[in-house]
């Protein structure tokens, strides 16, 4: 299990050299960049949209000061990395504590072969923040299930990391909700609440300097464009994965009721989080992406690992190769090729090449001193005809060419070739195959002189 936790940390270090995506750059331009003067504070009292992870944030930032000859993004990645690695042995110790070494060398060999683990840990967001709290909440919430005696470090550990992961996201808050309902149901019922309204109070400091932000940007909440309404894939993850989740969530199933009432108490309590969060986000019209609901990742695979201690020979193959499939992929596809995409064009033309996308600038973090121009197909007002009449550019770079609504076409009437397309795994559907899907593609299309 060390050397697979090795493993691990070896090709998570590797992923995080790779060029950051659309919403690593728009974050830490945003909040955490160092530009104008911004001191690393600056992250924690400034919030203009939900998209913000203040702690994650704070995290790179400190990150890239101590650690930036590493490498801007292997430095900006580095906290969520040692969160990832955490999450994994946490799960390992407590699982093999509570269920037997047999389950504990499951469950680390299945966090440590997690395609969302990985995923979500090489990554500068919130992301890997949630899933290690959703791990430390478990033996604390276990401690606070069954200590005869409580003792006030436990209770301030449980509320210290439900503050610290609400703080890197917000629906993190439905993790202290689930384990604070089925602890309505145990011997000391109060136990758990109390710890939530502590983390409440202790969340309060955090987020009072951007209460107005949150409130004007509310409607974020309830109505965004290209966003998954329903929030179903946030189901996906009581099967452990994106990809194949759907057909593991009997796994889980089996295995909560194979685990003692004990432990299936803890384990209940982030995935009851998570059906609240699914069913609030449907009552109220609202969307979610699948890895807002990652706080339950770390007992969904404690389960699948219960079911798979018992579970025969074949059984146990199938679920774990339905990991390394999409865990290969992860491993062999960039989420958004922002960076070979921007090298590539820079290299075949002198003049400023045109980026086309949803917020096309962040596009230019990769050009260096070289100038770039911009059409915004996210904006109400988009002509891309005007844009290029004004850019006259000899090189297009088309990101999200799902999304920028008959700019191929435009392009080919303009006397423009598709001369190379890089692929990417970014968008909520899951991907199969090493050509990525059409959202997280980027289109390179030229007309040279």
């Amino acid at each position: 299990m060390l050397l697979l936790g090795a493993a691990w940390m070896i090709v998570a270090l590797t992923l995080g050299t790779r060029g950051l995506w659309y919403d690593e750059i728009a974050a830490w331009r945003d909040y955490g960049s160092p530009a104008e003067g911004r001191s690393a504070w600056w992250c924690l009292t400034h919030w203009f949209d939900p998209a913000n992870h203040p702690l994650q944030t704070f995290a790179s930032r400190i990150s890239f000061t101590w650690f930036g000859f590493l490498g801007g993004e292997l430095a900006l990645r580095l906290p969520c990395i040692v969160a990832g690695a955490a999450t994994a042995a946490i799960l390992w110790r407590w699982a093999g504590n509570r269920l037997g070494s047999s389950v504990g060398r499951l469950t680390g060999l299945l966090a440590f072969t997690n395609p969302m683990l990985l995923e979500y840990s090489t990554e500068a967001r919130g992301y890997a923040f949630m899933m290690l709290a959703g791990a430390i909440s478990l033996p604390l919430a276990d401690r606070l299930h069954t200590e005869g005696r409580l003792r006030s470090g436990n209770l301030l550990s449980f509320a210290m990391t439900q503050a610290v992961g609400v703080g890197t996201h917000l629906t993190t808050a439905f993790l202290s909700i689930g384990h604070t309902a089925i602890g309505l149901t145990g011997r000391y019922p109060w136990r758990l609440l109390l710890g939530s309204a502590l983390a409440a109070i202790l969340s309060a400091p955090l987020f009072w300097p951007v209460i107005e932000g949150l409130w004007l940007t509310r409607d974020q909440v309830t109505s965004t464009a290209g966003t998954p309404q329903g929030g179903f894939g946030l189901l996906r993850i009581l099967g452990g994965q994106v990809a194949f989740g759907w057909m593991l969530i009997p796994f889980t199933a089996h295995g909560l009721l194979r685990c003692s009432r004990e432990v299936r108490r803890v384990v209940l309590g982030p995935i009851l989080g998570l059906l609240i969060l699914w069913v609030m986000v449907v009552c109220c019209g609202s969307w979610a992406y699948t890895r807002f609901g990652l706080f339950a990742l770390p007992a969904v695979l404690v389960a699948l690992a219960q079911s798979l201690s018992l579970a025969p020979t074949a059984g146990r193959i199938m679920v774990v190769a339905l990991q390394v499939i999409p865990l290969g992929l992860i491993i062999l596809v960039d989420k958004q090729p922002i960076q070979e995409a921007m090298l590539w064009t820079l290299e075949r033309t002198d003049k400023p090449p045109l980026v086309v996308g949803l917020r096309g600038e962040v596009a230019g973090v990769y050009a260096g001193d070289r100038p770039v121009q911009f059409s915004l197909c996210g904006l109400s007002d988009w002509n891309f005809v005007a844009d290029l009449d004004n850019a006259q550019p000899e090189v297009v770079m088309l990101m999200y060419p799902n999304a920028a609504t008959g700019a191929e076409q435009t392009l080919e009437q303009r006397g423009f070739e598709l001369q190379h397309i890089m692929f990417g795994r970014l968008g909520e559907a899951p991907v199969y195959t090493r050509q990525g899907n059409k959202e997280g593609s980027i289109q390179l299309w030229t007309r040279l002189n």
